[in-house]
């Protein structure tokens, strides 16, 4: 909020309501701005950074949707408070669209909307706590739970689609908490091999394997007294697993190849894009349940792009093209090329919108973009070119690690295999026709494996990605084995 206090305007025709607004937003302190109808407004709205717009519908002719549009065009981070009539369901539609804060009875008594409008306006303030930009319901929801969870000193699961900000949020949690002045440390545990995860997480003495010249701090050790991310848990090994859980417990961590422990302290935040008790597995074993219900002692969820559309405006007034020209897309988009972008679902979610905005900014760089250019940039295909990149590692070392790499998917997946036909095996035929008959002729254990690729390619209609992932197989293993039975 400003230091000179919130920045409130007022858009109505109609003097008693206006008179009533001025009496409920007097309390509040801050300036307030008044225009009698849309064309003074959308001409001084560009003026200023606005908190609070009061929206009086009846003055102006447009379709409600088509004002809210304008409106948002020119401001695009400013919570709309909208004086409510008769309402019908495109209405109800384009309150969700635009991301507006509220319908208020046009009757309302000041002193009951004083107090709602100062509980909006402290909302915005702790959505800024958190490093967000966003003005809707779900964003101010997330910003609450994630400042609760930074009173706390317990374990935080974030979970949430990929390009949601789970990092931005486990900063917003550190940085909030008493810990904020000590090290925030991040470590994305898919990026690493099971062997060289556990030497980043726990550190390791000189000379534990090869290539260790020297001692190493882990993680664990280095952010002491602060706050771990650990960002894409359910891909860690159960090998890792077991070493988290422990460390968890005892606050104490052993470095690879050290004989003594070192006593810890830290703060763990963890996050995943997938449900960890459902789409790994933890029921098969590949993601241990205690060590689930360790680290979800609080939960937050993220929410994806498409159920908060009502922030594409104010996150497209956020990203620029570069440093030494700030020049917003905003200004640049009509009502319909914004509209077009509020109405597509962003799988991507924010990355793919700051995606959008860098490669908008290339193809136009200074002209107006049009919706049809709109719909041809969202349509763009970008396919992945896999170009040599500079890593400043030996090339005997990247393929060293590439061979653990494939040594430890391989590992996990003989894992996976045998535990798969150990509980085959365990059932029995009449609870599972495609089992090994216990008093029949036994079938071997390449004709089980060959029966239960058979059986996820059916039950996926021969969707190879979702088969190797029902089986908690790699893609790679899947095709080998597909070419070994010439299925």
């Amino acid at each position: 909020m400003p230091q000179n206090g919130p920045q409130l305007f007022s858009v109505t025709a109609d003097a008693d309501l206006a008179a009533r607004w001025r009496r409920a937003l007097a309390p509040l302190g801050g300036t307030h701005t008044a225009a009698d109808g849309l064309v003074s407004a959308l001409r001084v709205l560009p003026e200023t950074t606005f908190d609070l717009i009061f929206v009086d519908p009846t003055a102006t002719d447009l379709a409600f949707g088509q004002l809210l549009a304008k409106l948002r065009l020119r401001a695009p981070t400013a919570d709309l408070l909208v004086a409510a009539g008769d309402t019908d369901h495109e209405d109800v539609v384009a309150t969700d669209r635009w991301g507006v804060a509220c319908r208020l009875p046009r009757d309302i008594d000041p002193d009951e909307l004083s107090p709602r409008v100062g509980s909006l306006l402290a909302d915005r303030q702790r959505v800024r706590k958190c490093g967000w930009v966003g003005i809707t319901k779900p964003i101010r929801a997330a910003s609450d739970l994630i400042l609760a969870a930074a009173g706390s000193e317990t374990t935080v699961l974030i979970e949430g689609e990929s390009g949601t900000g789970k990092e931005l949020a486990a900063r917003a949690v550190h940085q909030n908490s008493p810990r904020a002045g000590k090290p925030f440390l991040a470590l994305n545990c898919s990026a690493f091999t099971e062997t060289l995860l556990e030497s980043e997480l726990f550190g390791h003495e000189k000379g534990a394997f090869t290539d260790a010249f020297a001692r190493k701090k882990g993680v664990f050790e280095a952010a002491q007294g602060g706050t771990i991310f650990l960002d894409e848990i359910g891909e860690t090994s159960p090998g890792v697993q077991a070493r988290l859980l422990r460390v968890l417990e005892e606050r104490q961590v052993r470095p690879v190849g050290a004989a003594q422990s070192i006593s810890v302290d830290f703060r763990i935040v963890a996050a995943t894009n997938r449900d960890l008790l459902r789409d790994t597995g933890a029921a098969a074993g590949l993601f241990r349940r205690d060590l689930y219900y360790r680290i979800a002692v609080l939960q937050l969820t993220l929410p994806p792009l498409r159920d908060r559309k009502g922030d594409i405006p104010a996150l497209l007034a956020h990203h620029f093209t570069a440093a030494e020209k700030p020049s917003r897309l905003i200004d640049r988009l009509g009502e319909e090329a914004l509209a077009r972008l509020v109405d597509y679902d962003w799988p991507g979610n924010v990355r793919e919108l700051r995606n959008f905005v860098e490669r908008a900014n290339v193809r136009h760089p200074d002209s107006m973009i049009a919706a049809t250019a709109i719909s041809e940039l969202l349509e763009t295909v970008r396919t992945p070119l896999h170009l040599p990149v500079v890593t400043g590692r030996r090339p005997d070392t990247v393929e060293r690690e590439m061979i653990f790499a494939a040594l430890s998917e391989l590992k996990r997946d003989l894992d996976y295999l045998k535990r798969r036909i150990d509980h085959v095996a365990s059932v029995s035929p009449a609870d599972n026709p495609g089992s090994v008959s216990t008093t029949g002729d036994l079938r071997s254990m390449k004709q089980v494996e060959r029966d239960q690729i058979i059986r996820a390619l059916q039950q996926t209609r021969g969707n190879r990605a979702k088969a190797a992932k029902l089986l908690g197989i790699g893609e790679r293993t899947l095709y080998r084995k597909i070419r070994e039975w010439g299925l």
